[in-house]
């Protein structure tokens, strides 16, 4: 099998656990007082709850396998696929609540796979990158300064504001970059690089988590989770192109077309009767 291939679906398979622990979540996070917004002690409430750690647990199971994705296919490839677990939520909230389908939520579903399928077949092969410290550096601070923003704001903005989904997606794109610097650090067995990136992205994948779950607070899941993704979508693939060289070799107008097509279906199944009940718990 072309190793593409299996990291669509080592990334696919990801996106499923990723997005089921959303969902379970949710479920909890609603029941928490709102006044906990953006405090660690709404974390502390959750980690009490059985079904909230049962979602974390999915979310933490999906890690390696999206690293393991990194392993075999390119980053322009790999985060799109985070999409595919959409369409699990979207089968899950139309069994759950009895929302039927129809003809926008099949032309989601279509385009989600439709550009799934496109980056895999013209996506470049995975290249290792050898970049320094200091070219990471200051892109991943530019993300993480707006991912941090909102609880450097928090007694100005409140957890309503618009910021905080924002800054939830920038910790998460974060994240996700680093998963990326993950798989380049076991493939050139960069140790001290692997360390120093894993405890990045444990951080931001914390401050990604609380800011979720303070925005599902407070806002409908169907302003929240286009965003998120979106976000958690783009962003690093403009690190990868920008950062660590990541080519597309003459494809860029279908790759671009491709992440056009799995952006809209993202921001139409989000927005769905079946996802928004779903997420809202």
């Amino acid at each position: 099998m072309d190793s593409t291939v299996i990291g669509v679906v080592l990334a696919c398979v990801a996106s499923c656990l990723f997005n089921g622990a959303i969902a379970i979540q949710a479920l909890e996070t609603r029941k928490v007082p709102q006044q906990y917004g953006l405090r660690i002690t709404l974390l502390r409430t959750l980690i009490s709850r059985p079904r909230w750690l049962g979602g974390t647990a999915l979310g933490v199971l999906a890690l390696p396998l999206q690293t393991a994705a990194l392993l075999f296919a390119p980053l322009t490839v790999v985060q799109p696929c985070d999409a595919a677990g959409l369409l699990l939520l979207l089968y899950l909230g139309t069994r759950m609540l009895g929302e039927r389908v129809g003809p926008r939520e099949l032309a989601g579903v279509a385009s989600i796979i439709a550009g799934i399928v496109i980056l895999a077949i013209v996506a470049p092969p995975r290249e290792v990158s050898h970049v320094s410290g200091a070219e990471v550096l200051v892109p991943l601070l530019v993300v993480a300064a707006l991912a941090l923003l909102p609880f450097a704001l928090r007694s100005v903005i409140g957890p309503r504001s618009i910021l905080v989904v924002l800054g939830a997606g920038a910790a998460f794109a974060v994240s996700a970059f680093c998963l990326k610097l993950i798989a380049d650090a076991l493939d050139r067995q960069a140790w001290a690089a692997l360390v120093v990136v894993l405890a990045v992205a444990a951080a931001a994948a914390l401050a990604g988590t609380l800011t979720e779950q303070s925005a599902l607070q407070n806002r409908q899941a169907t302003q929240v989770a286009p965003i998120i993704f979106v976000v958690e979508l783009l962003v690093p693939i403009a690190l990868a192109l920008t950062v660590v060289g990541e080519s597309w070799s003459g494809n860029t107008g279908t790759i671009a077309a491709a992440l056009a097509l799995t952006v809209a279906g993202v921001v139409i199944l989000a927005r769905t009767p079946q996802l928004s009940g779903l997420l809202s718990g």
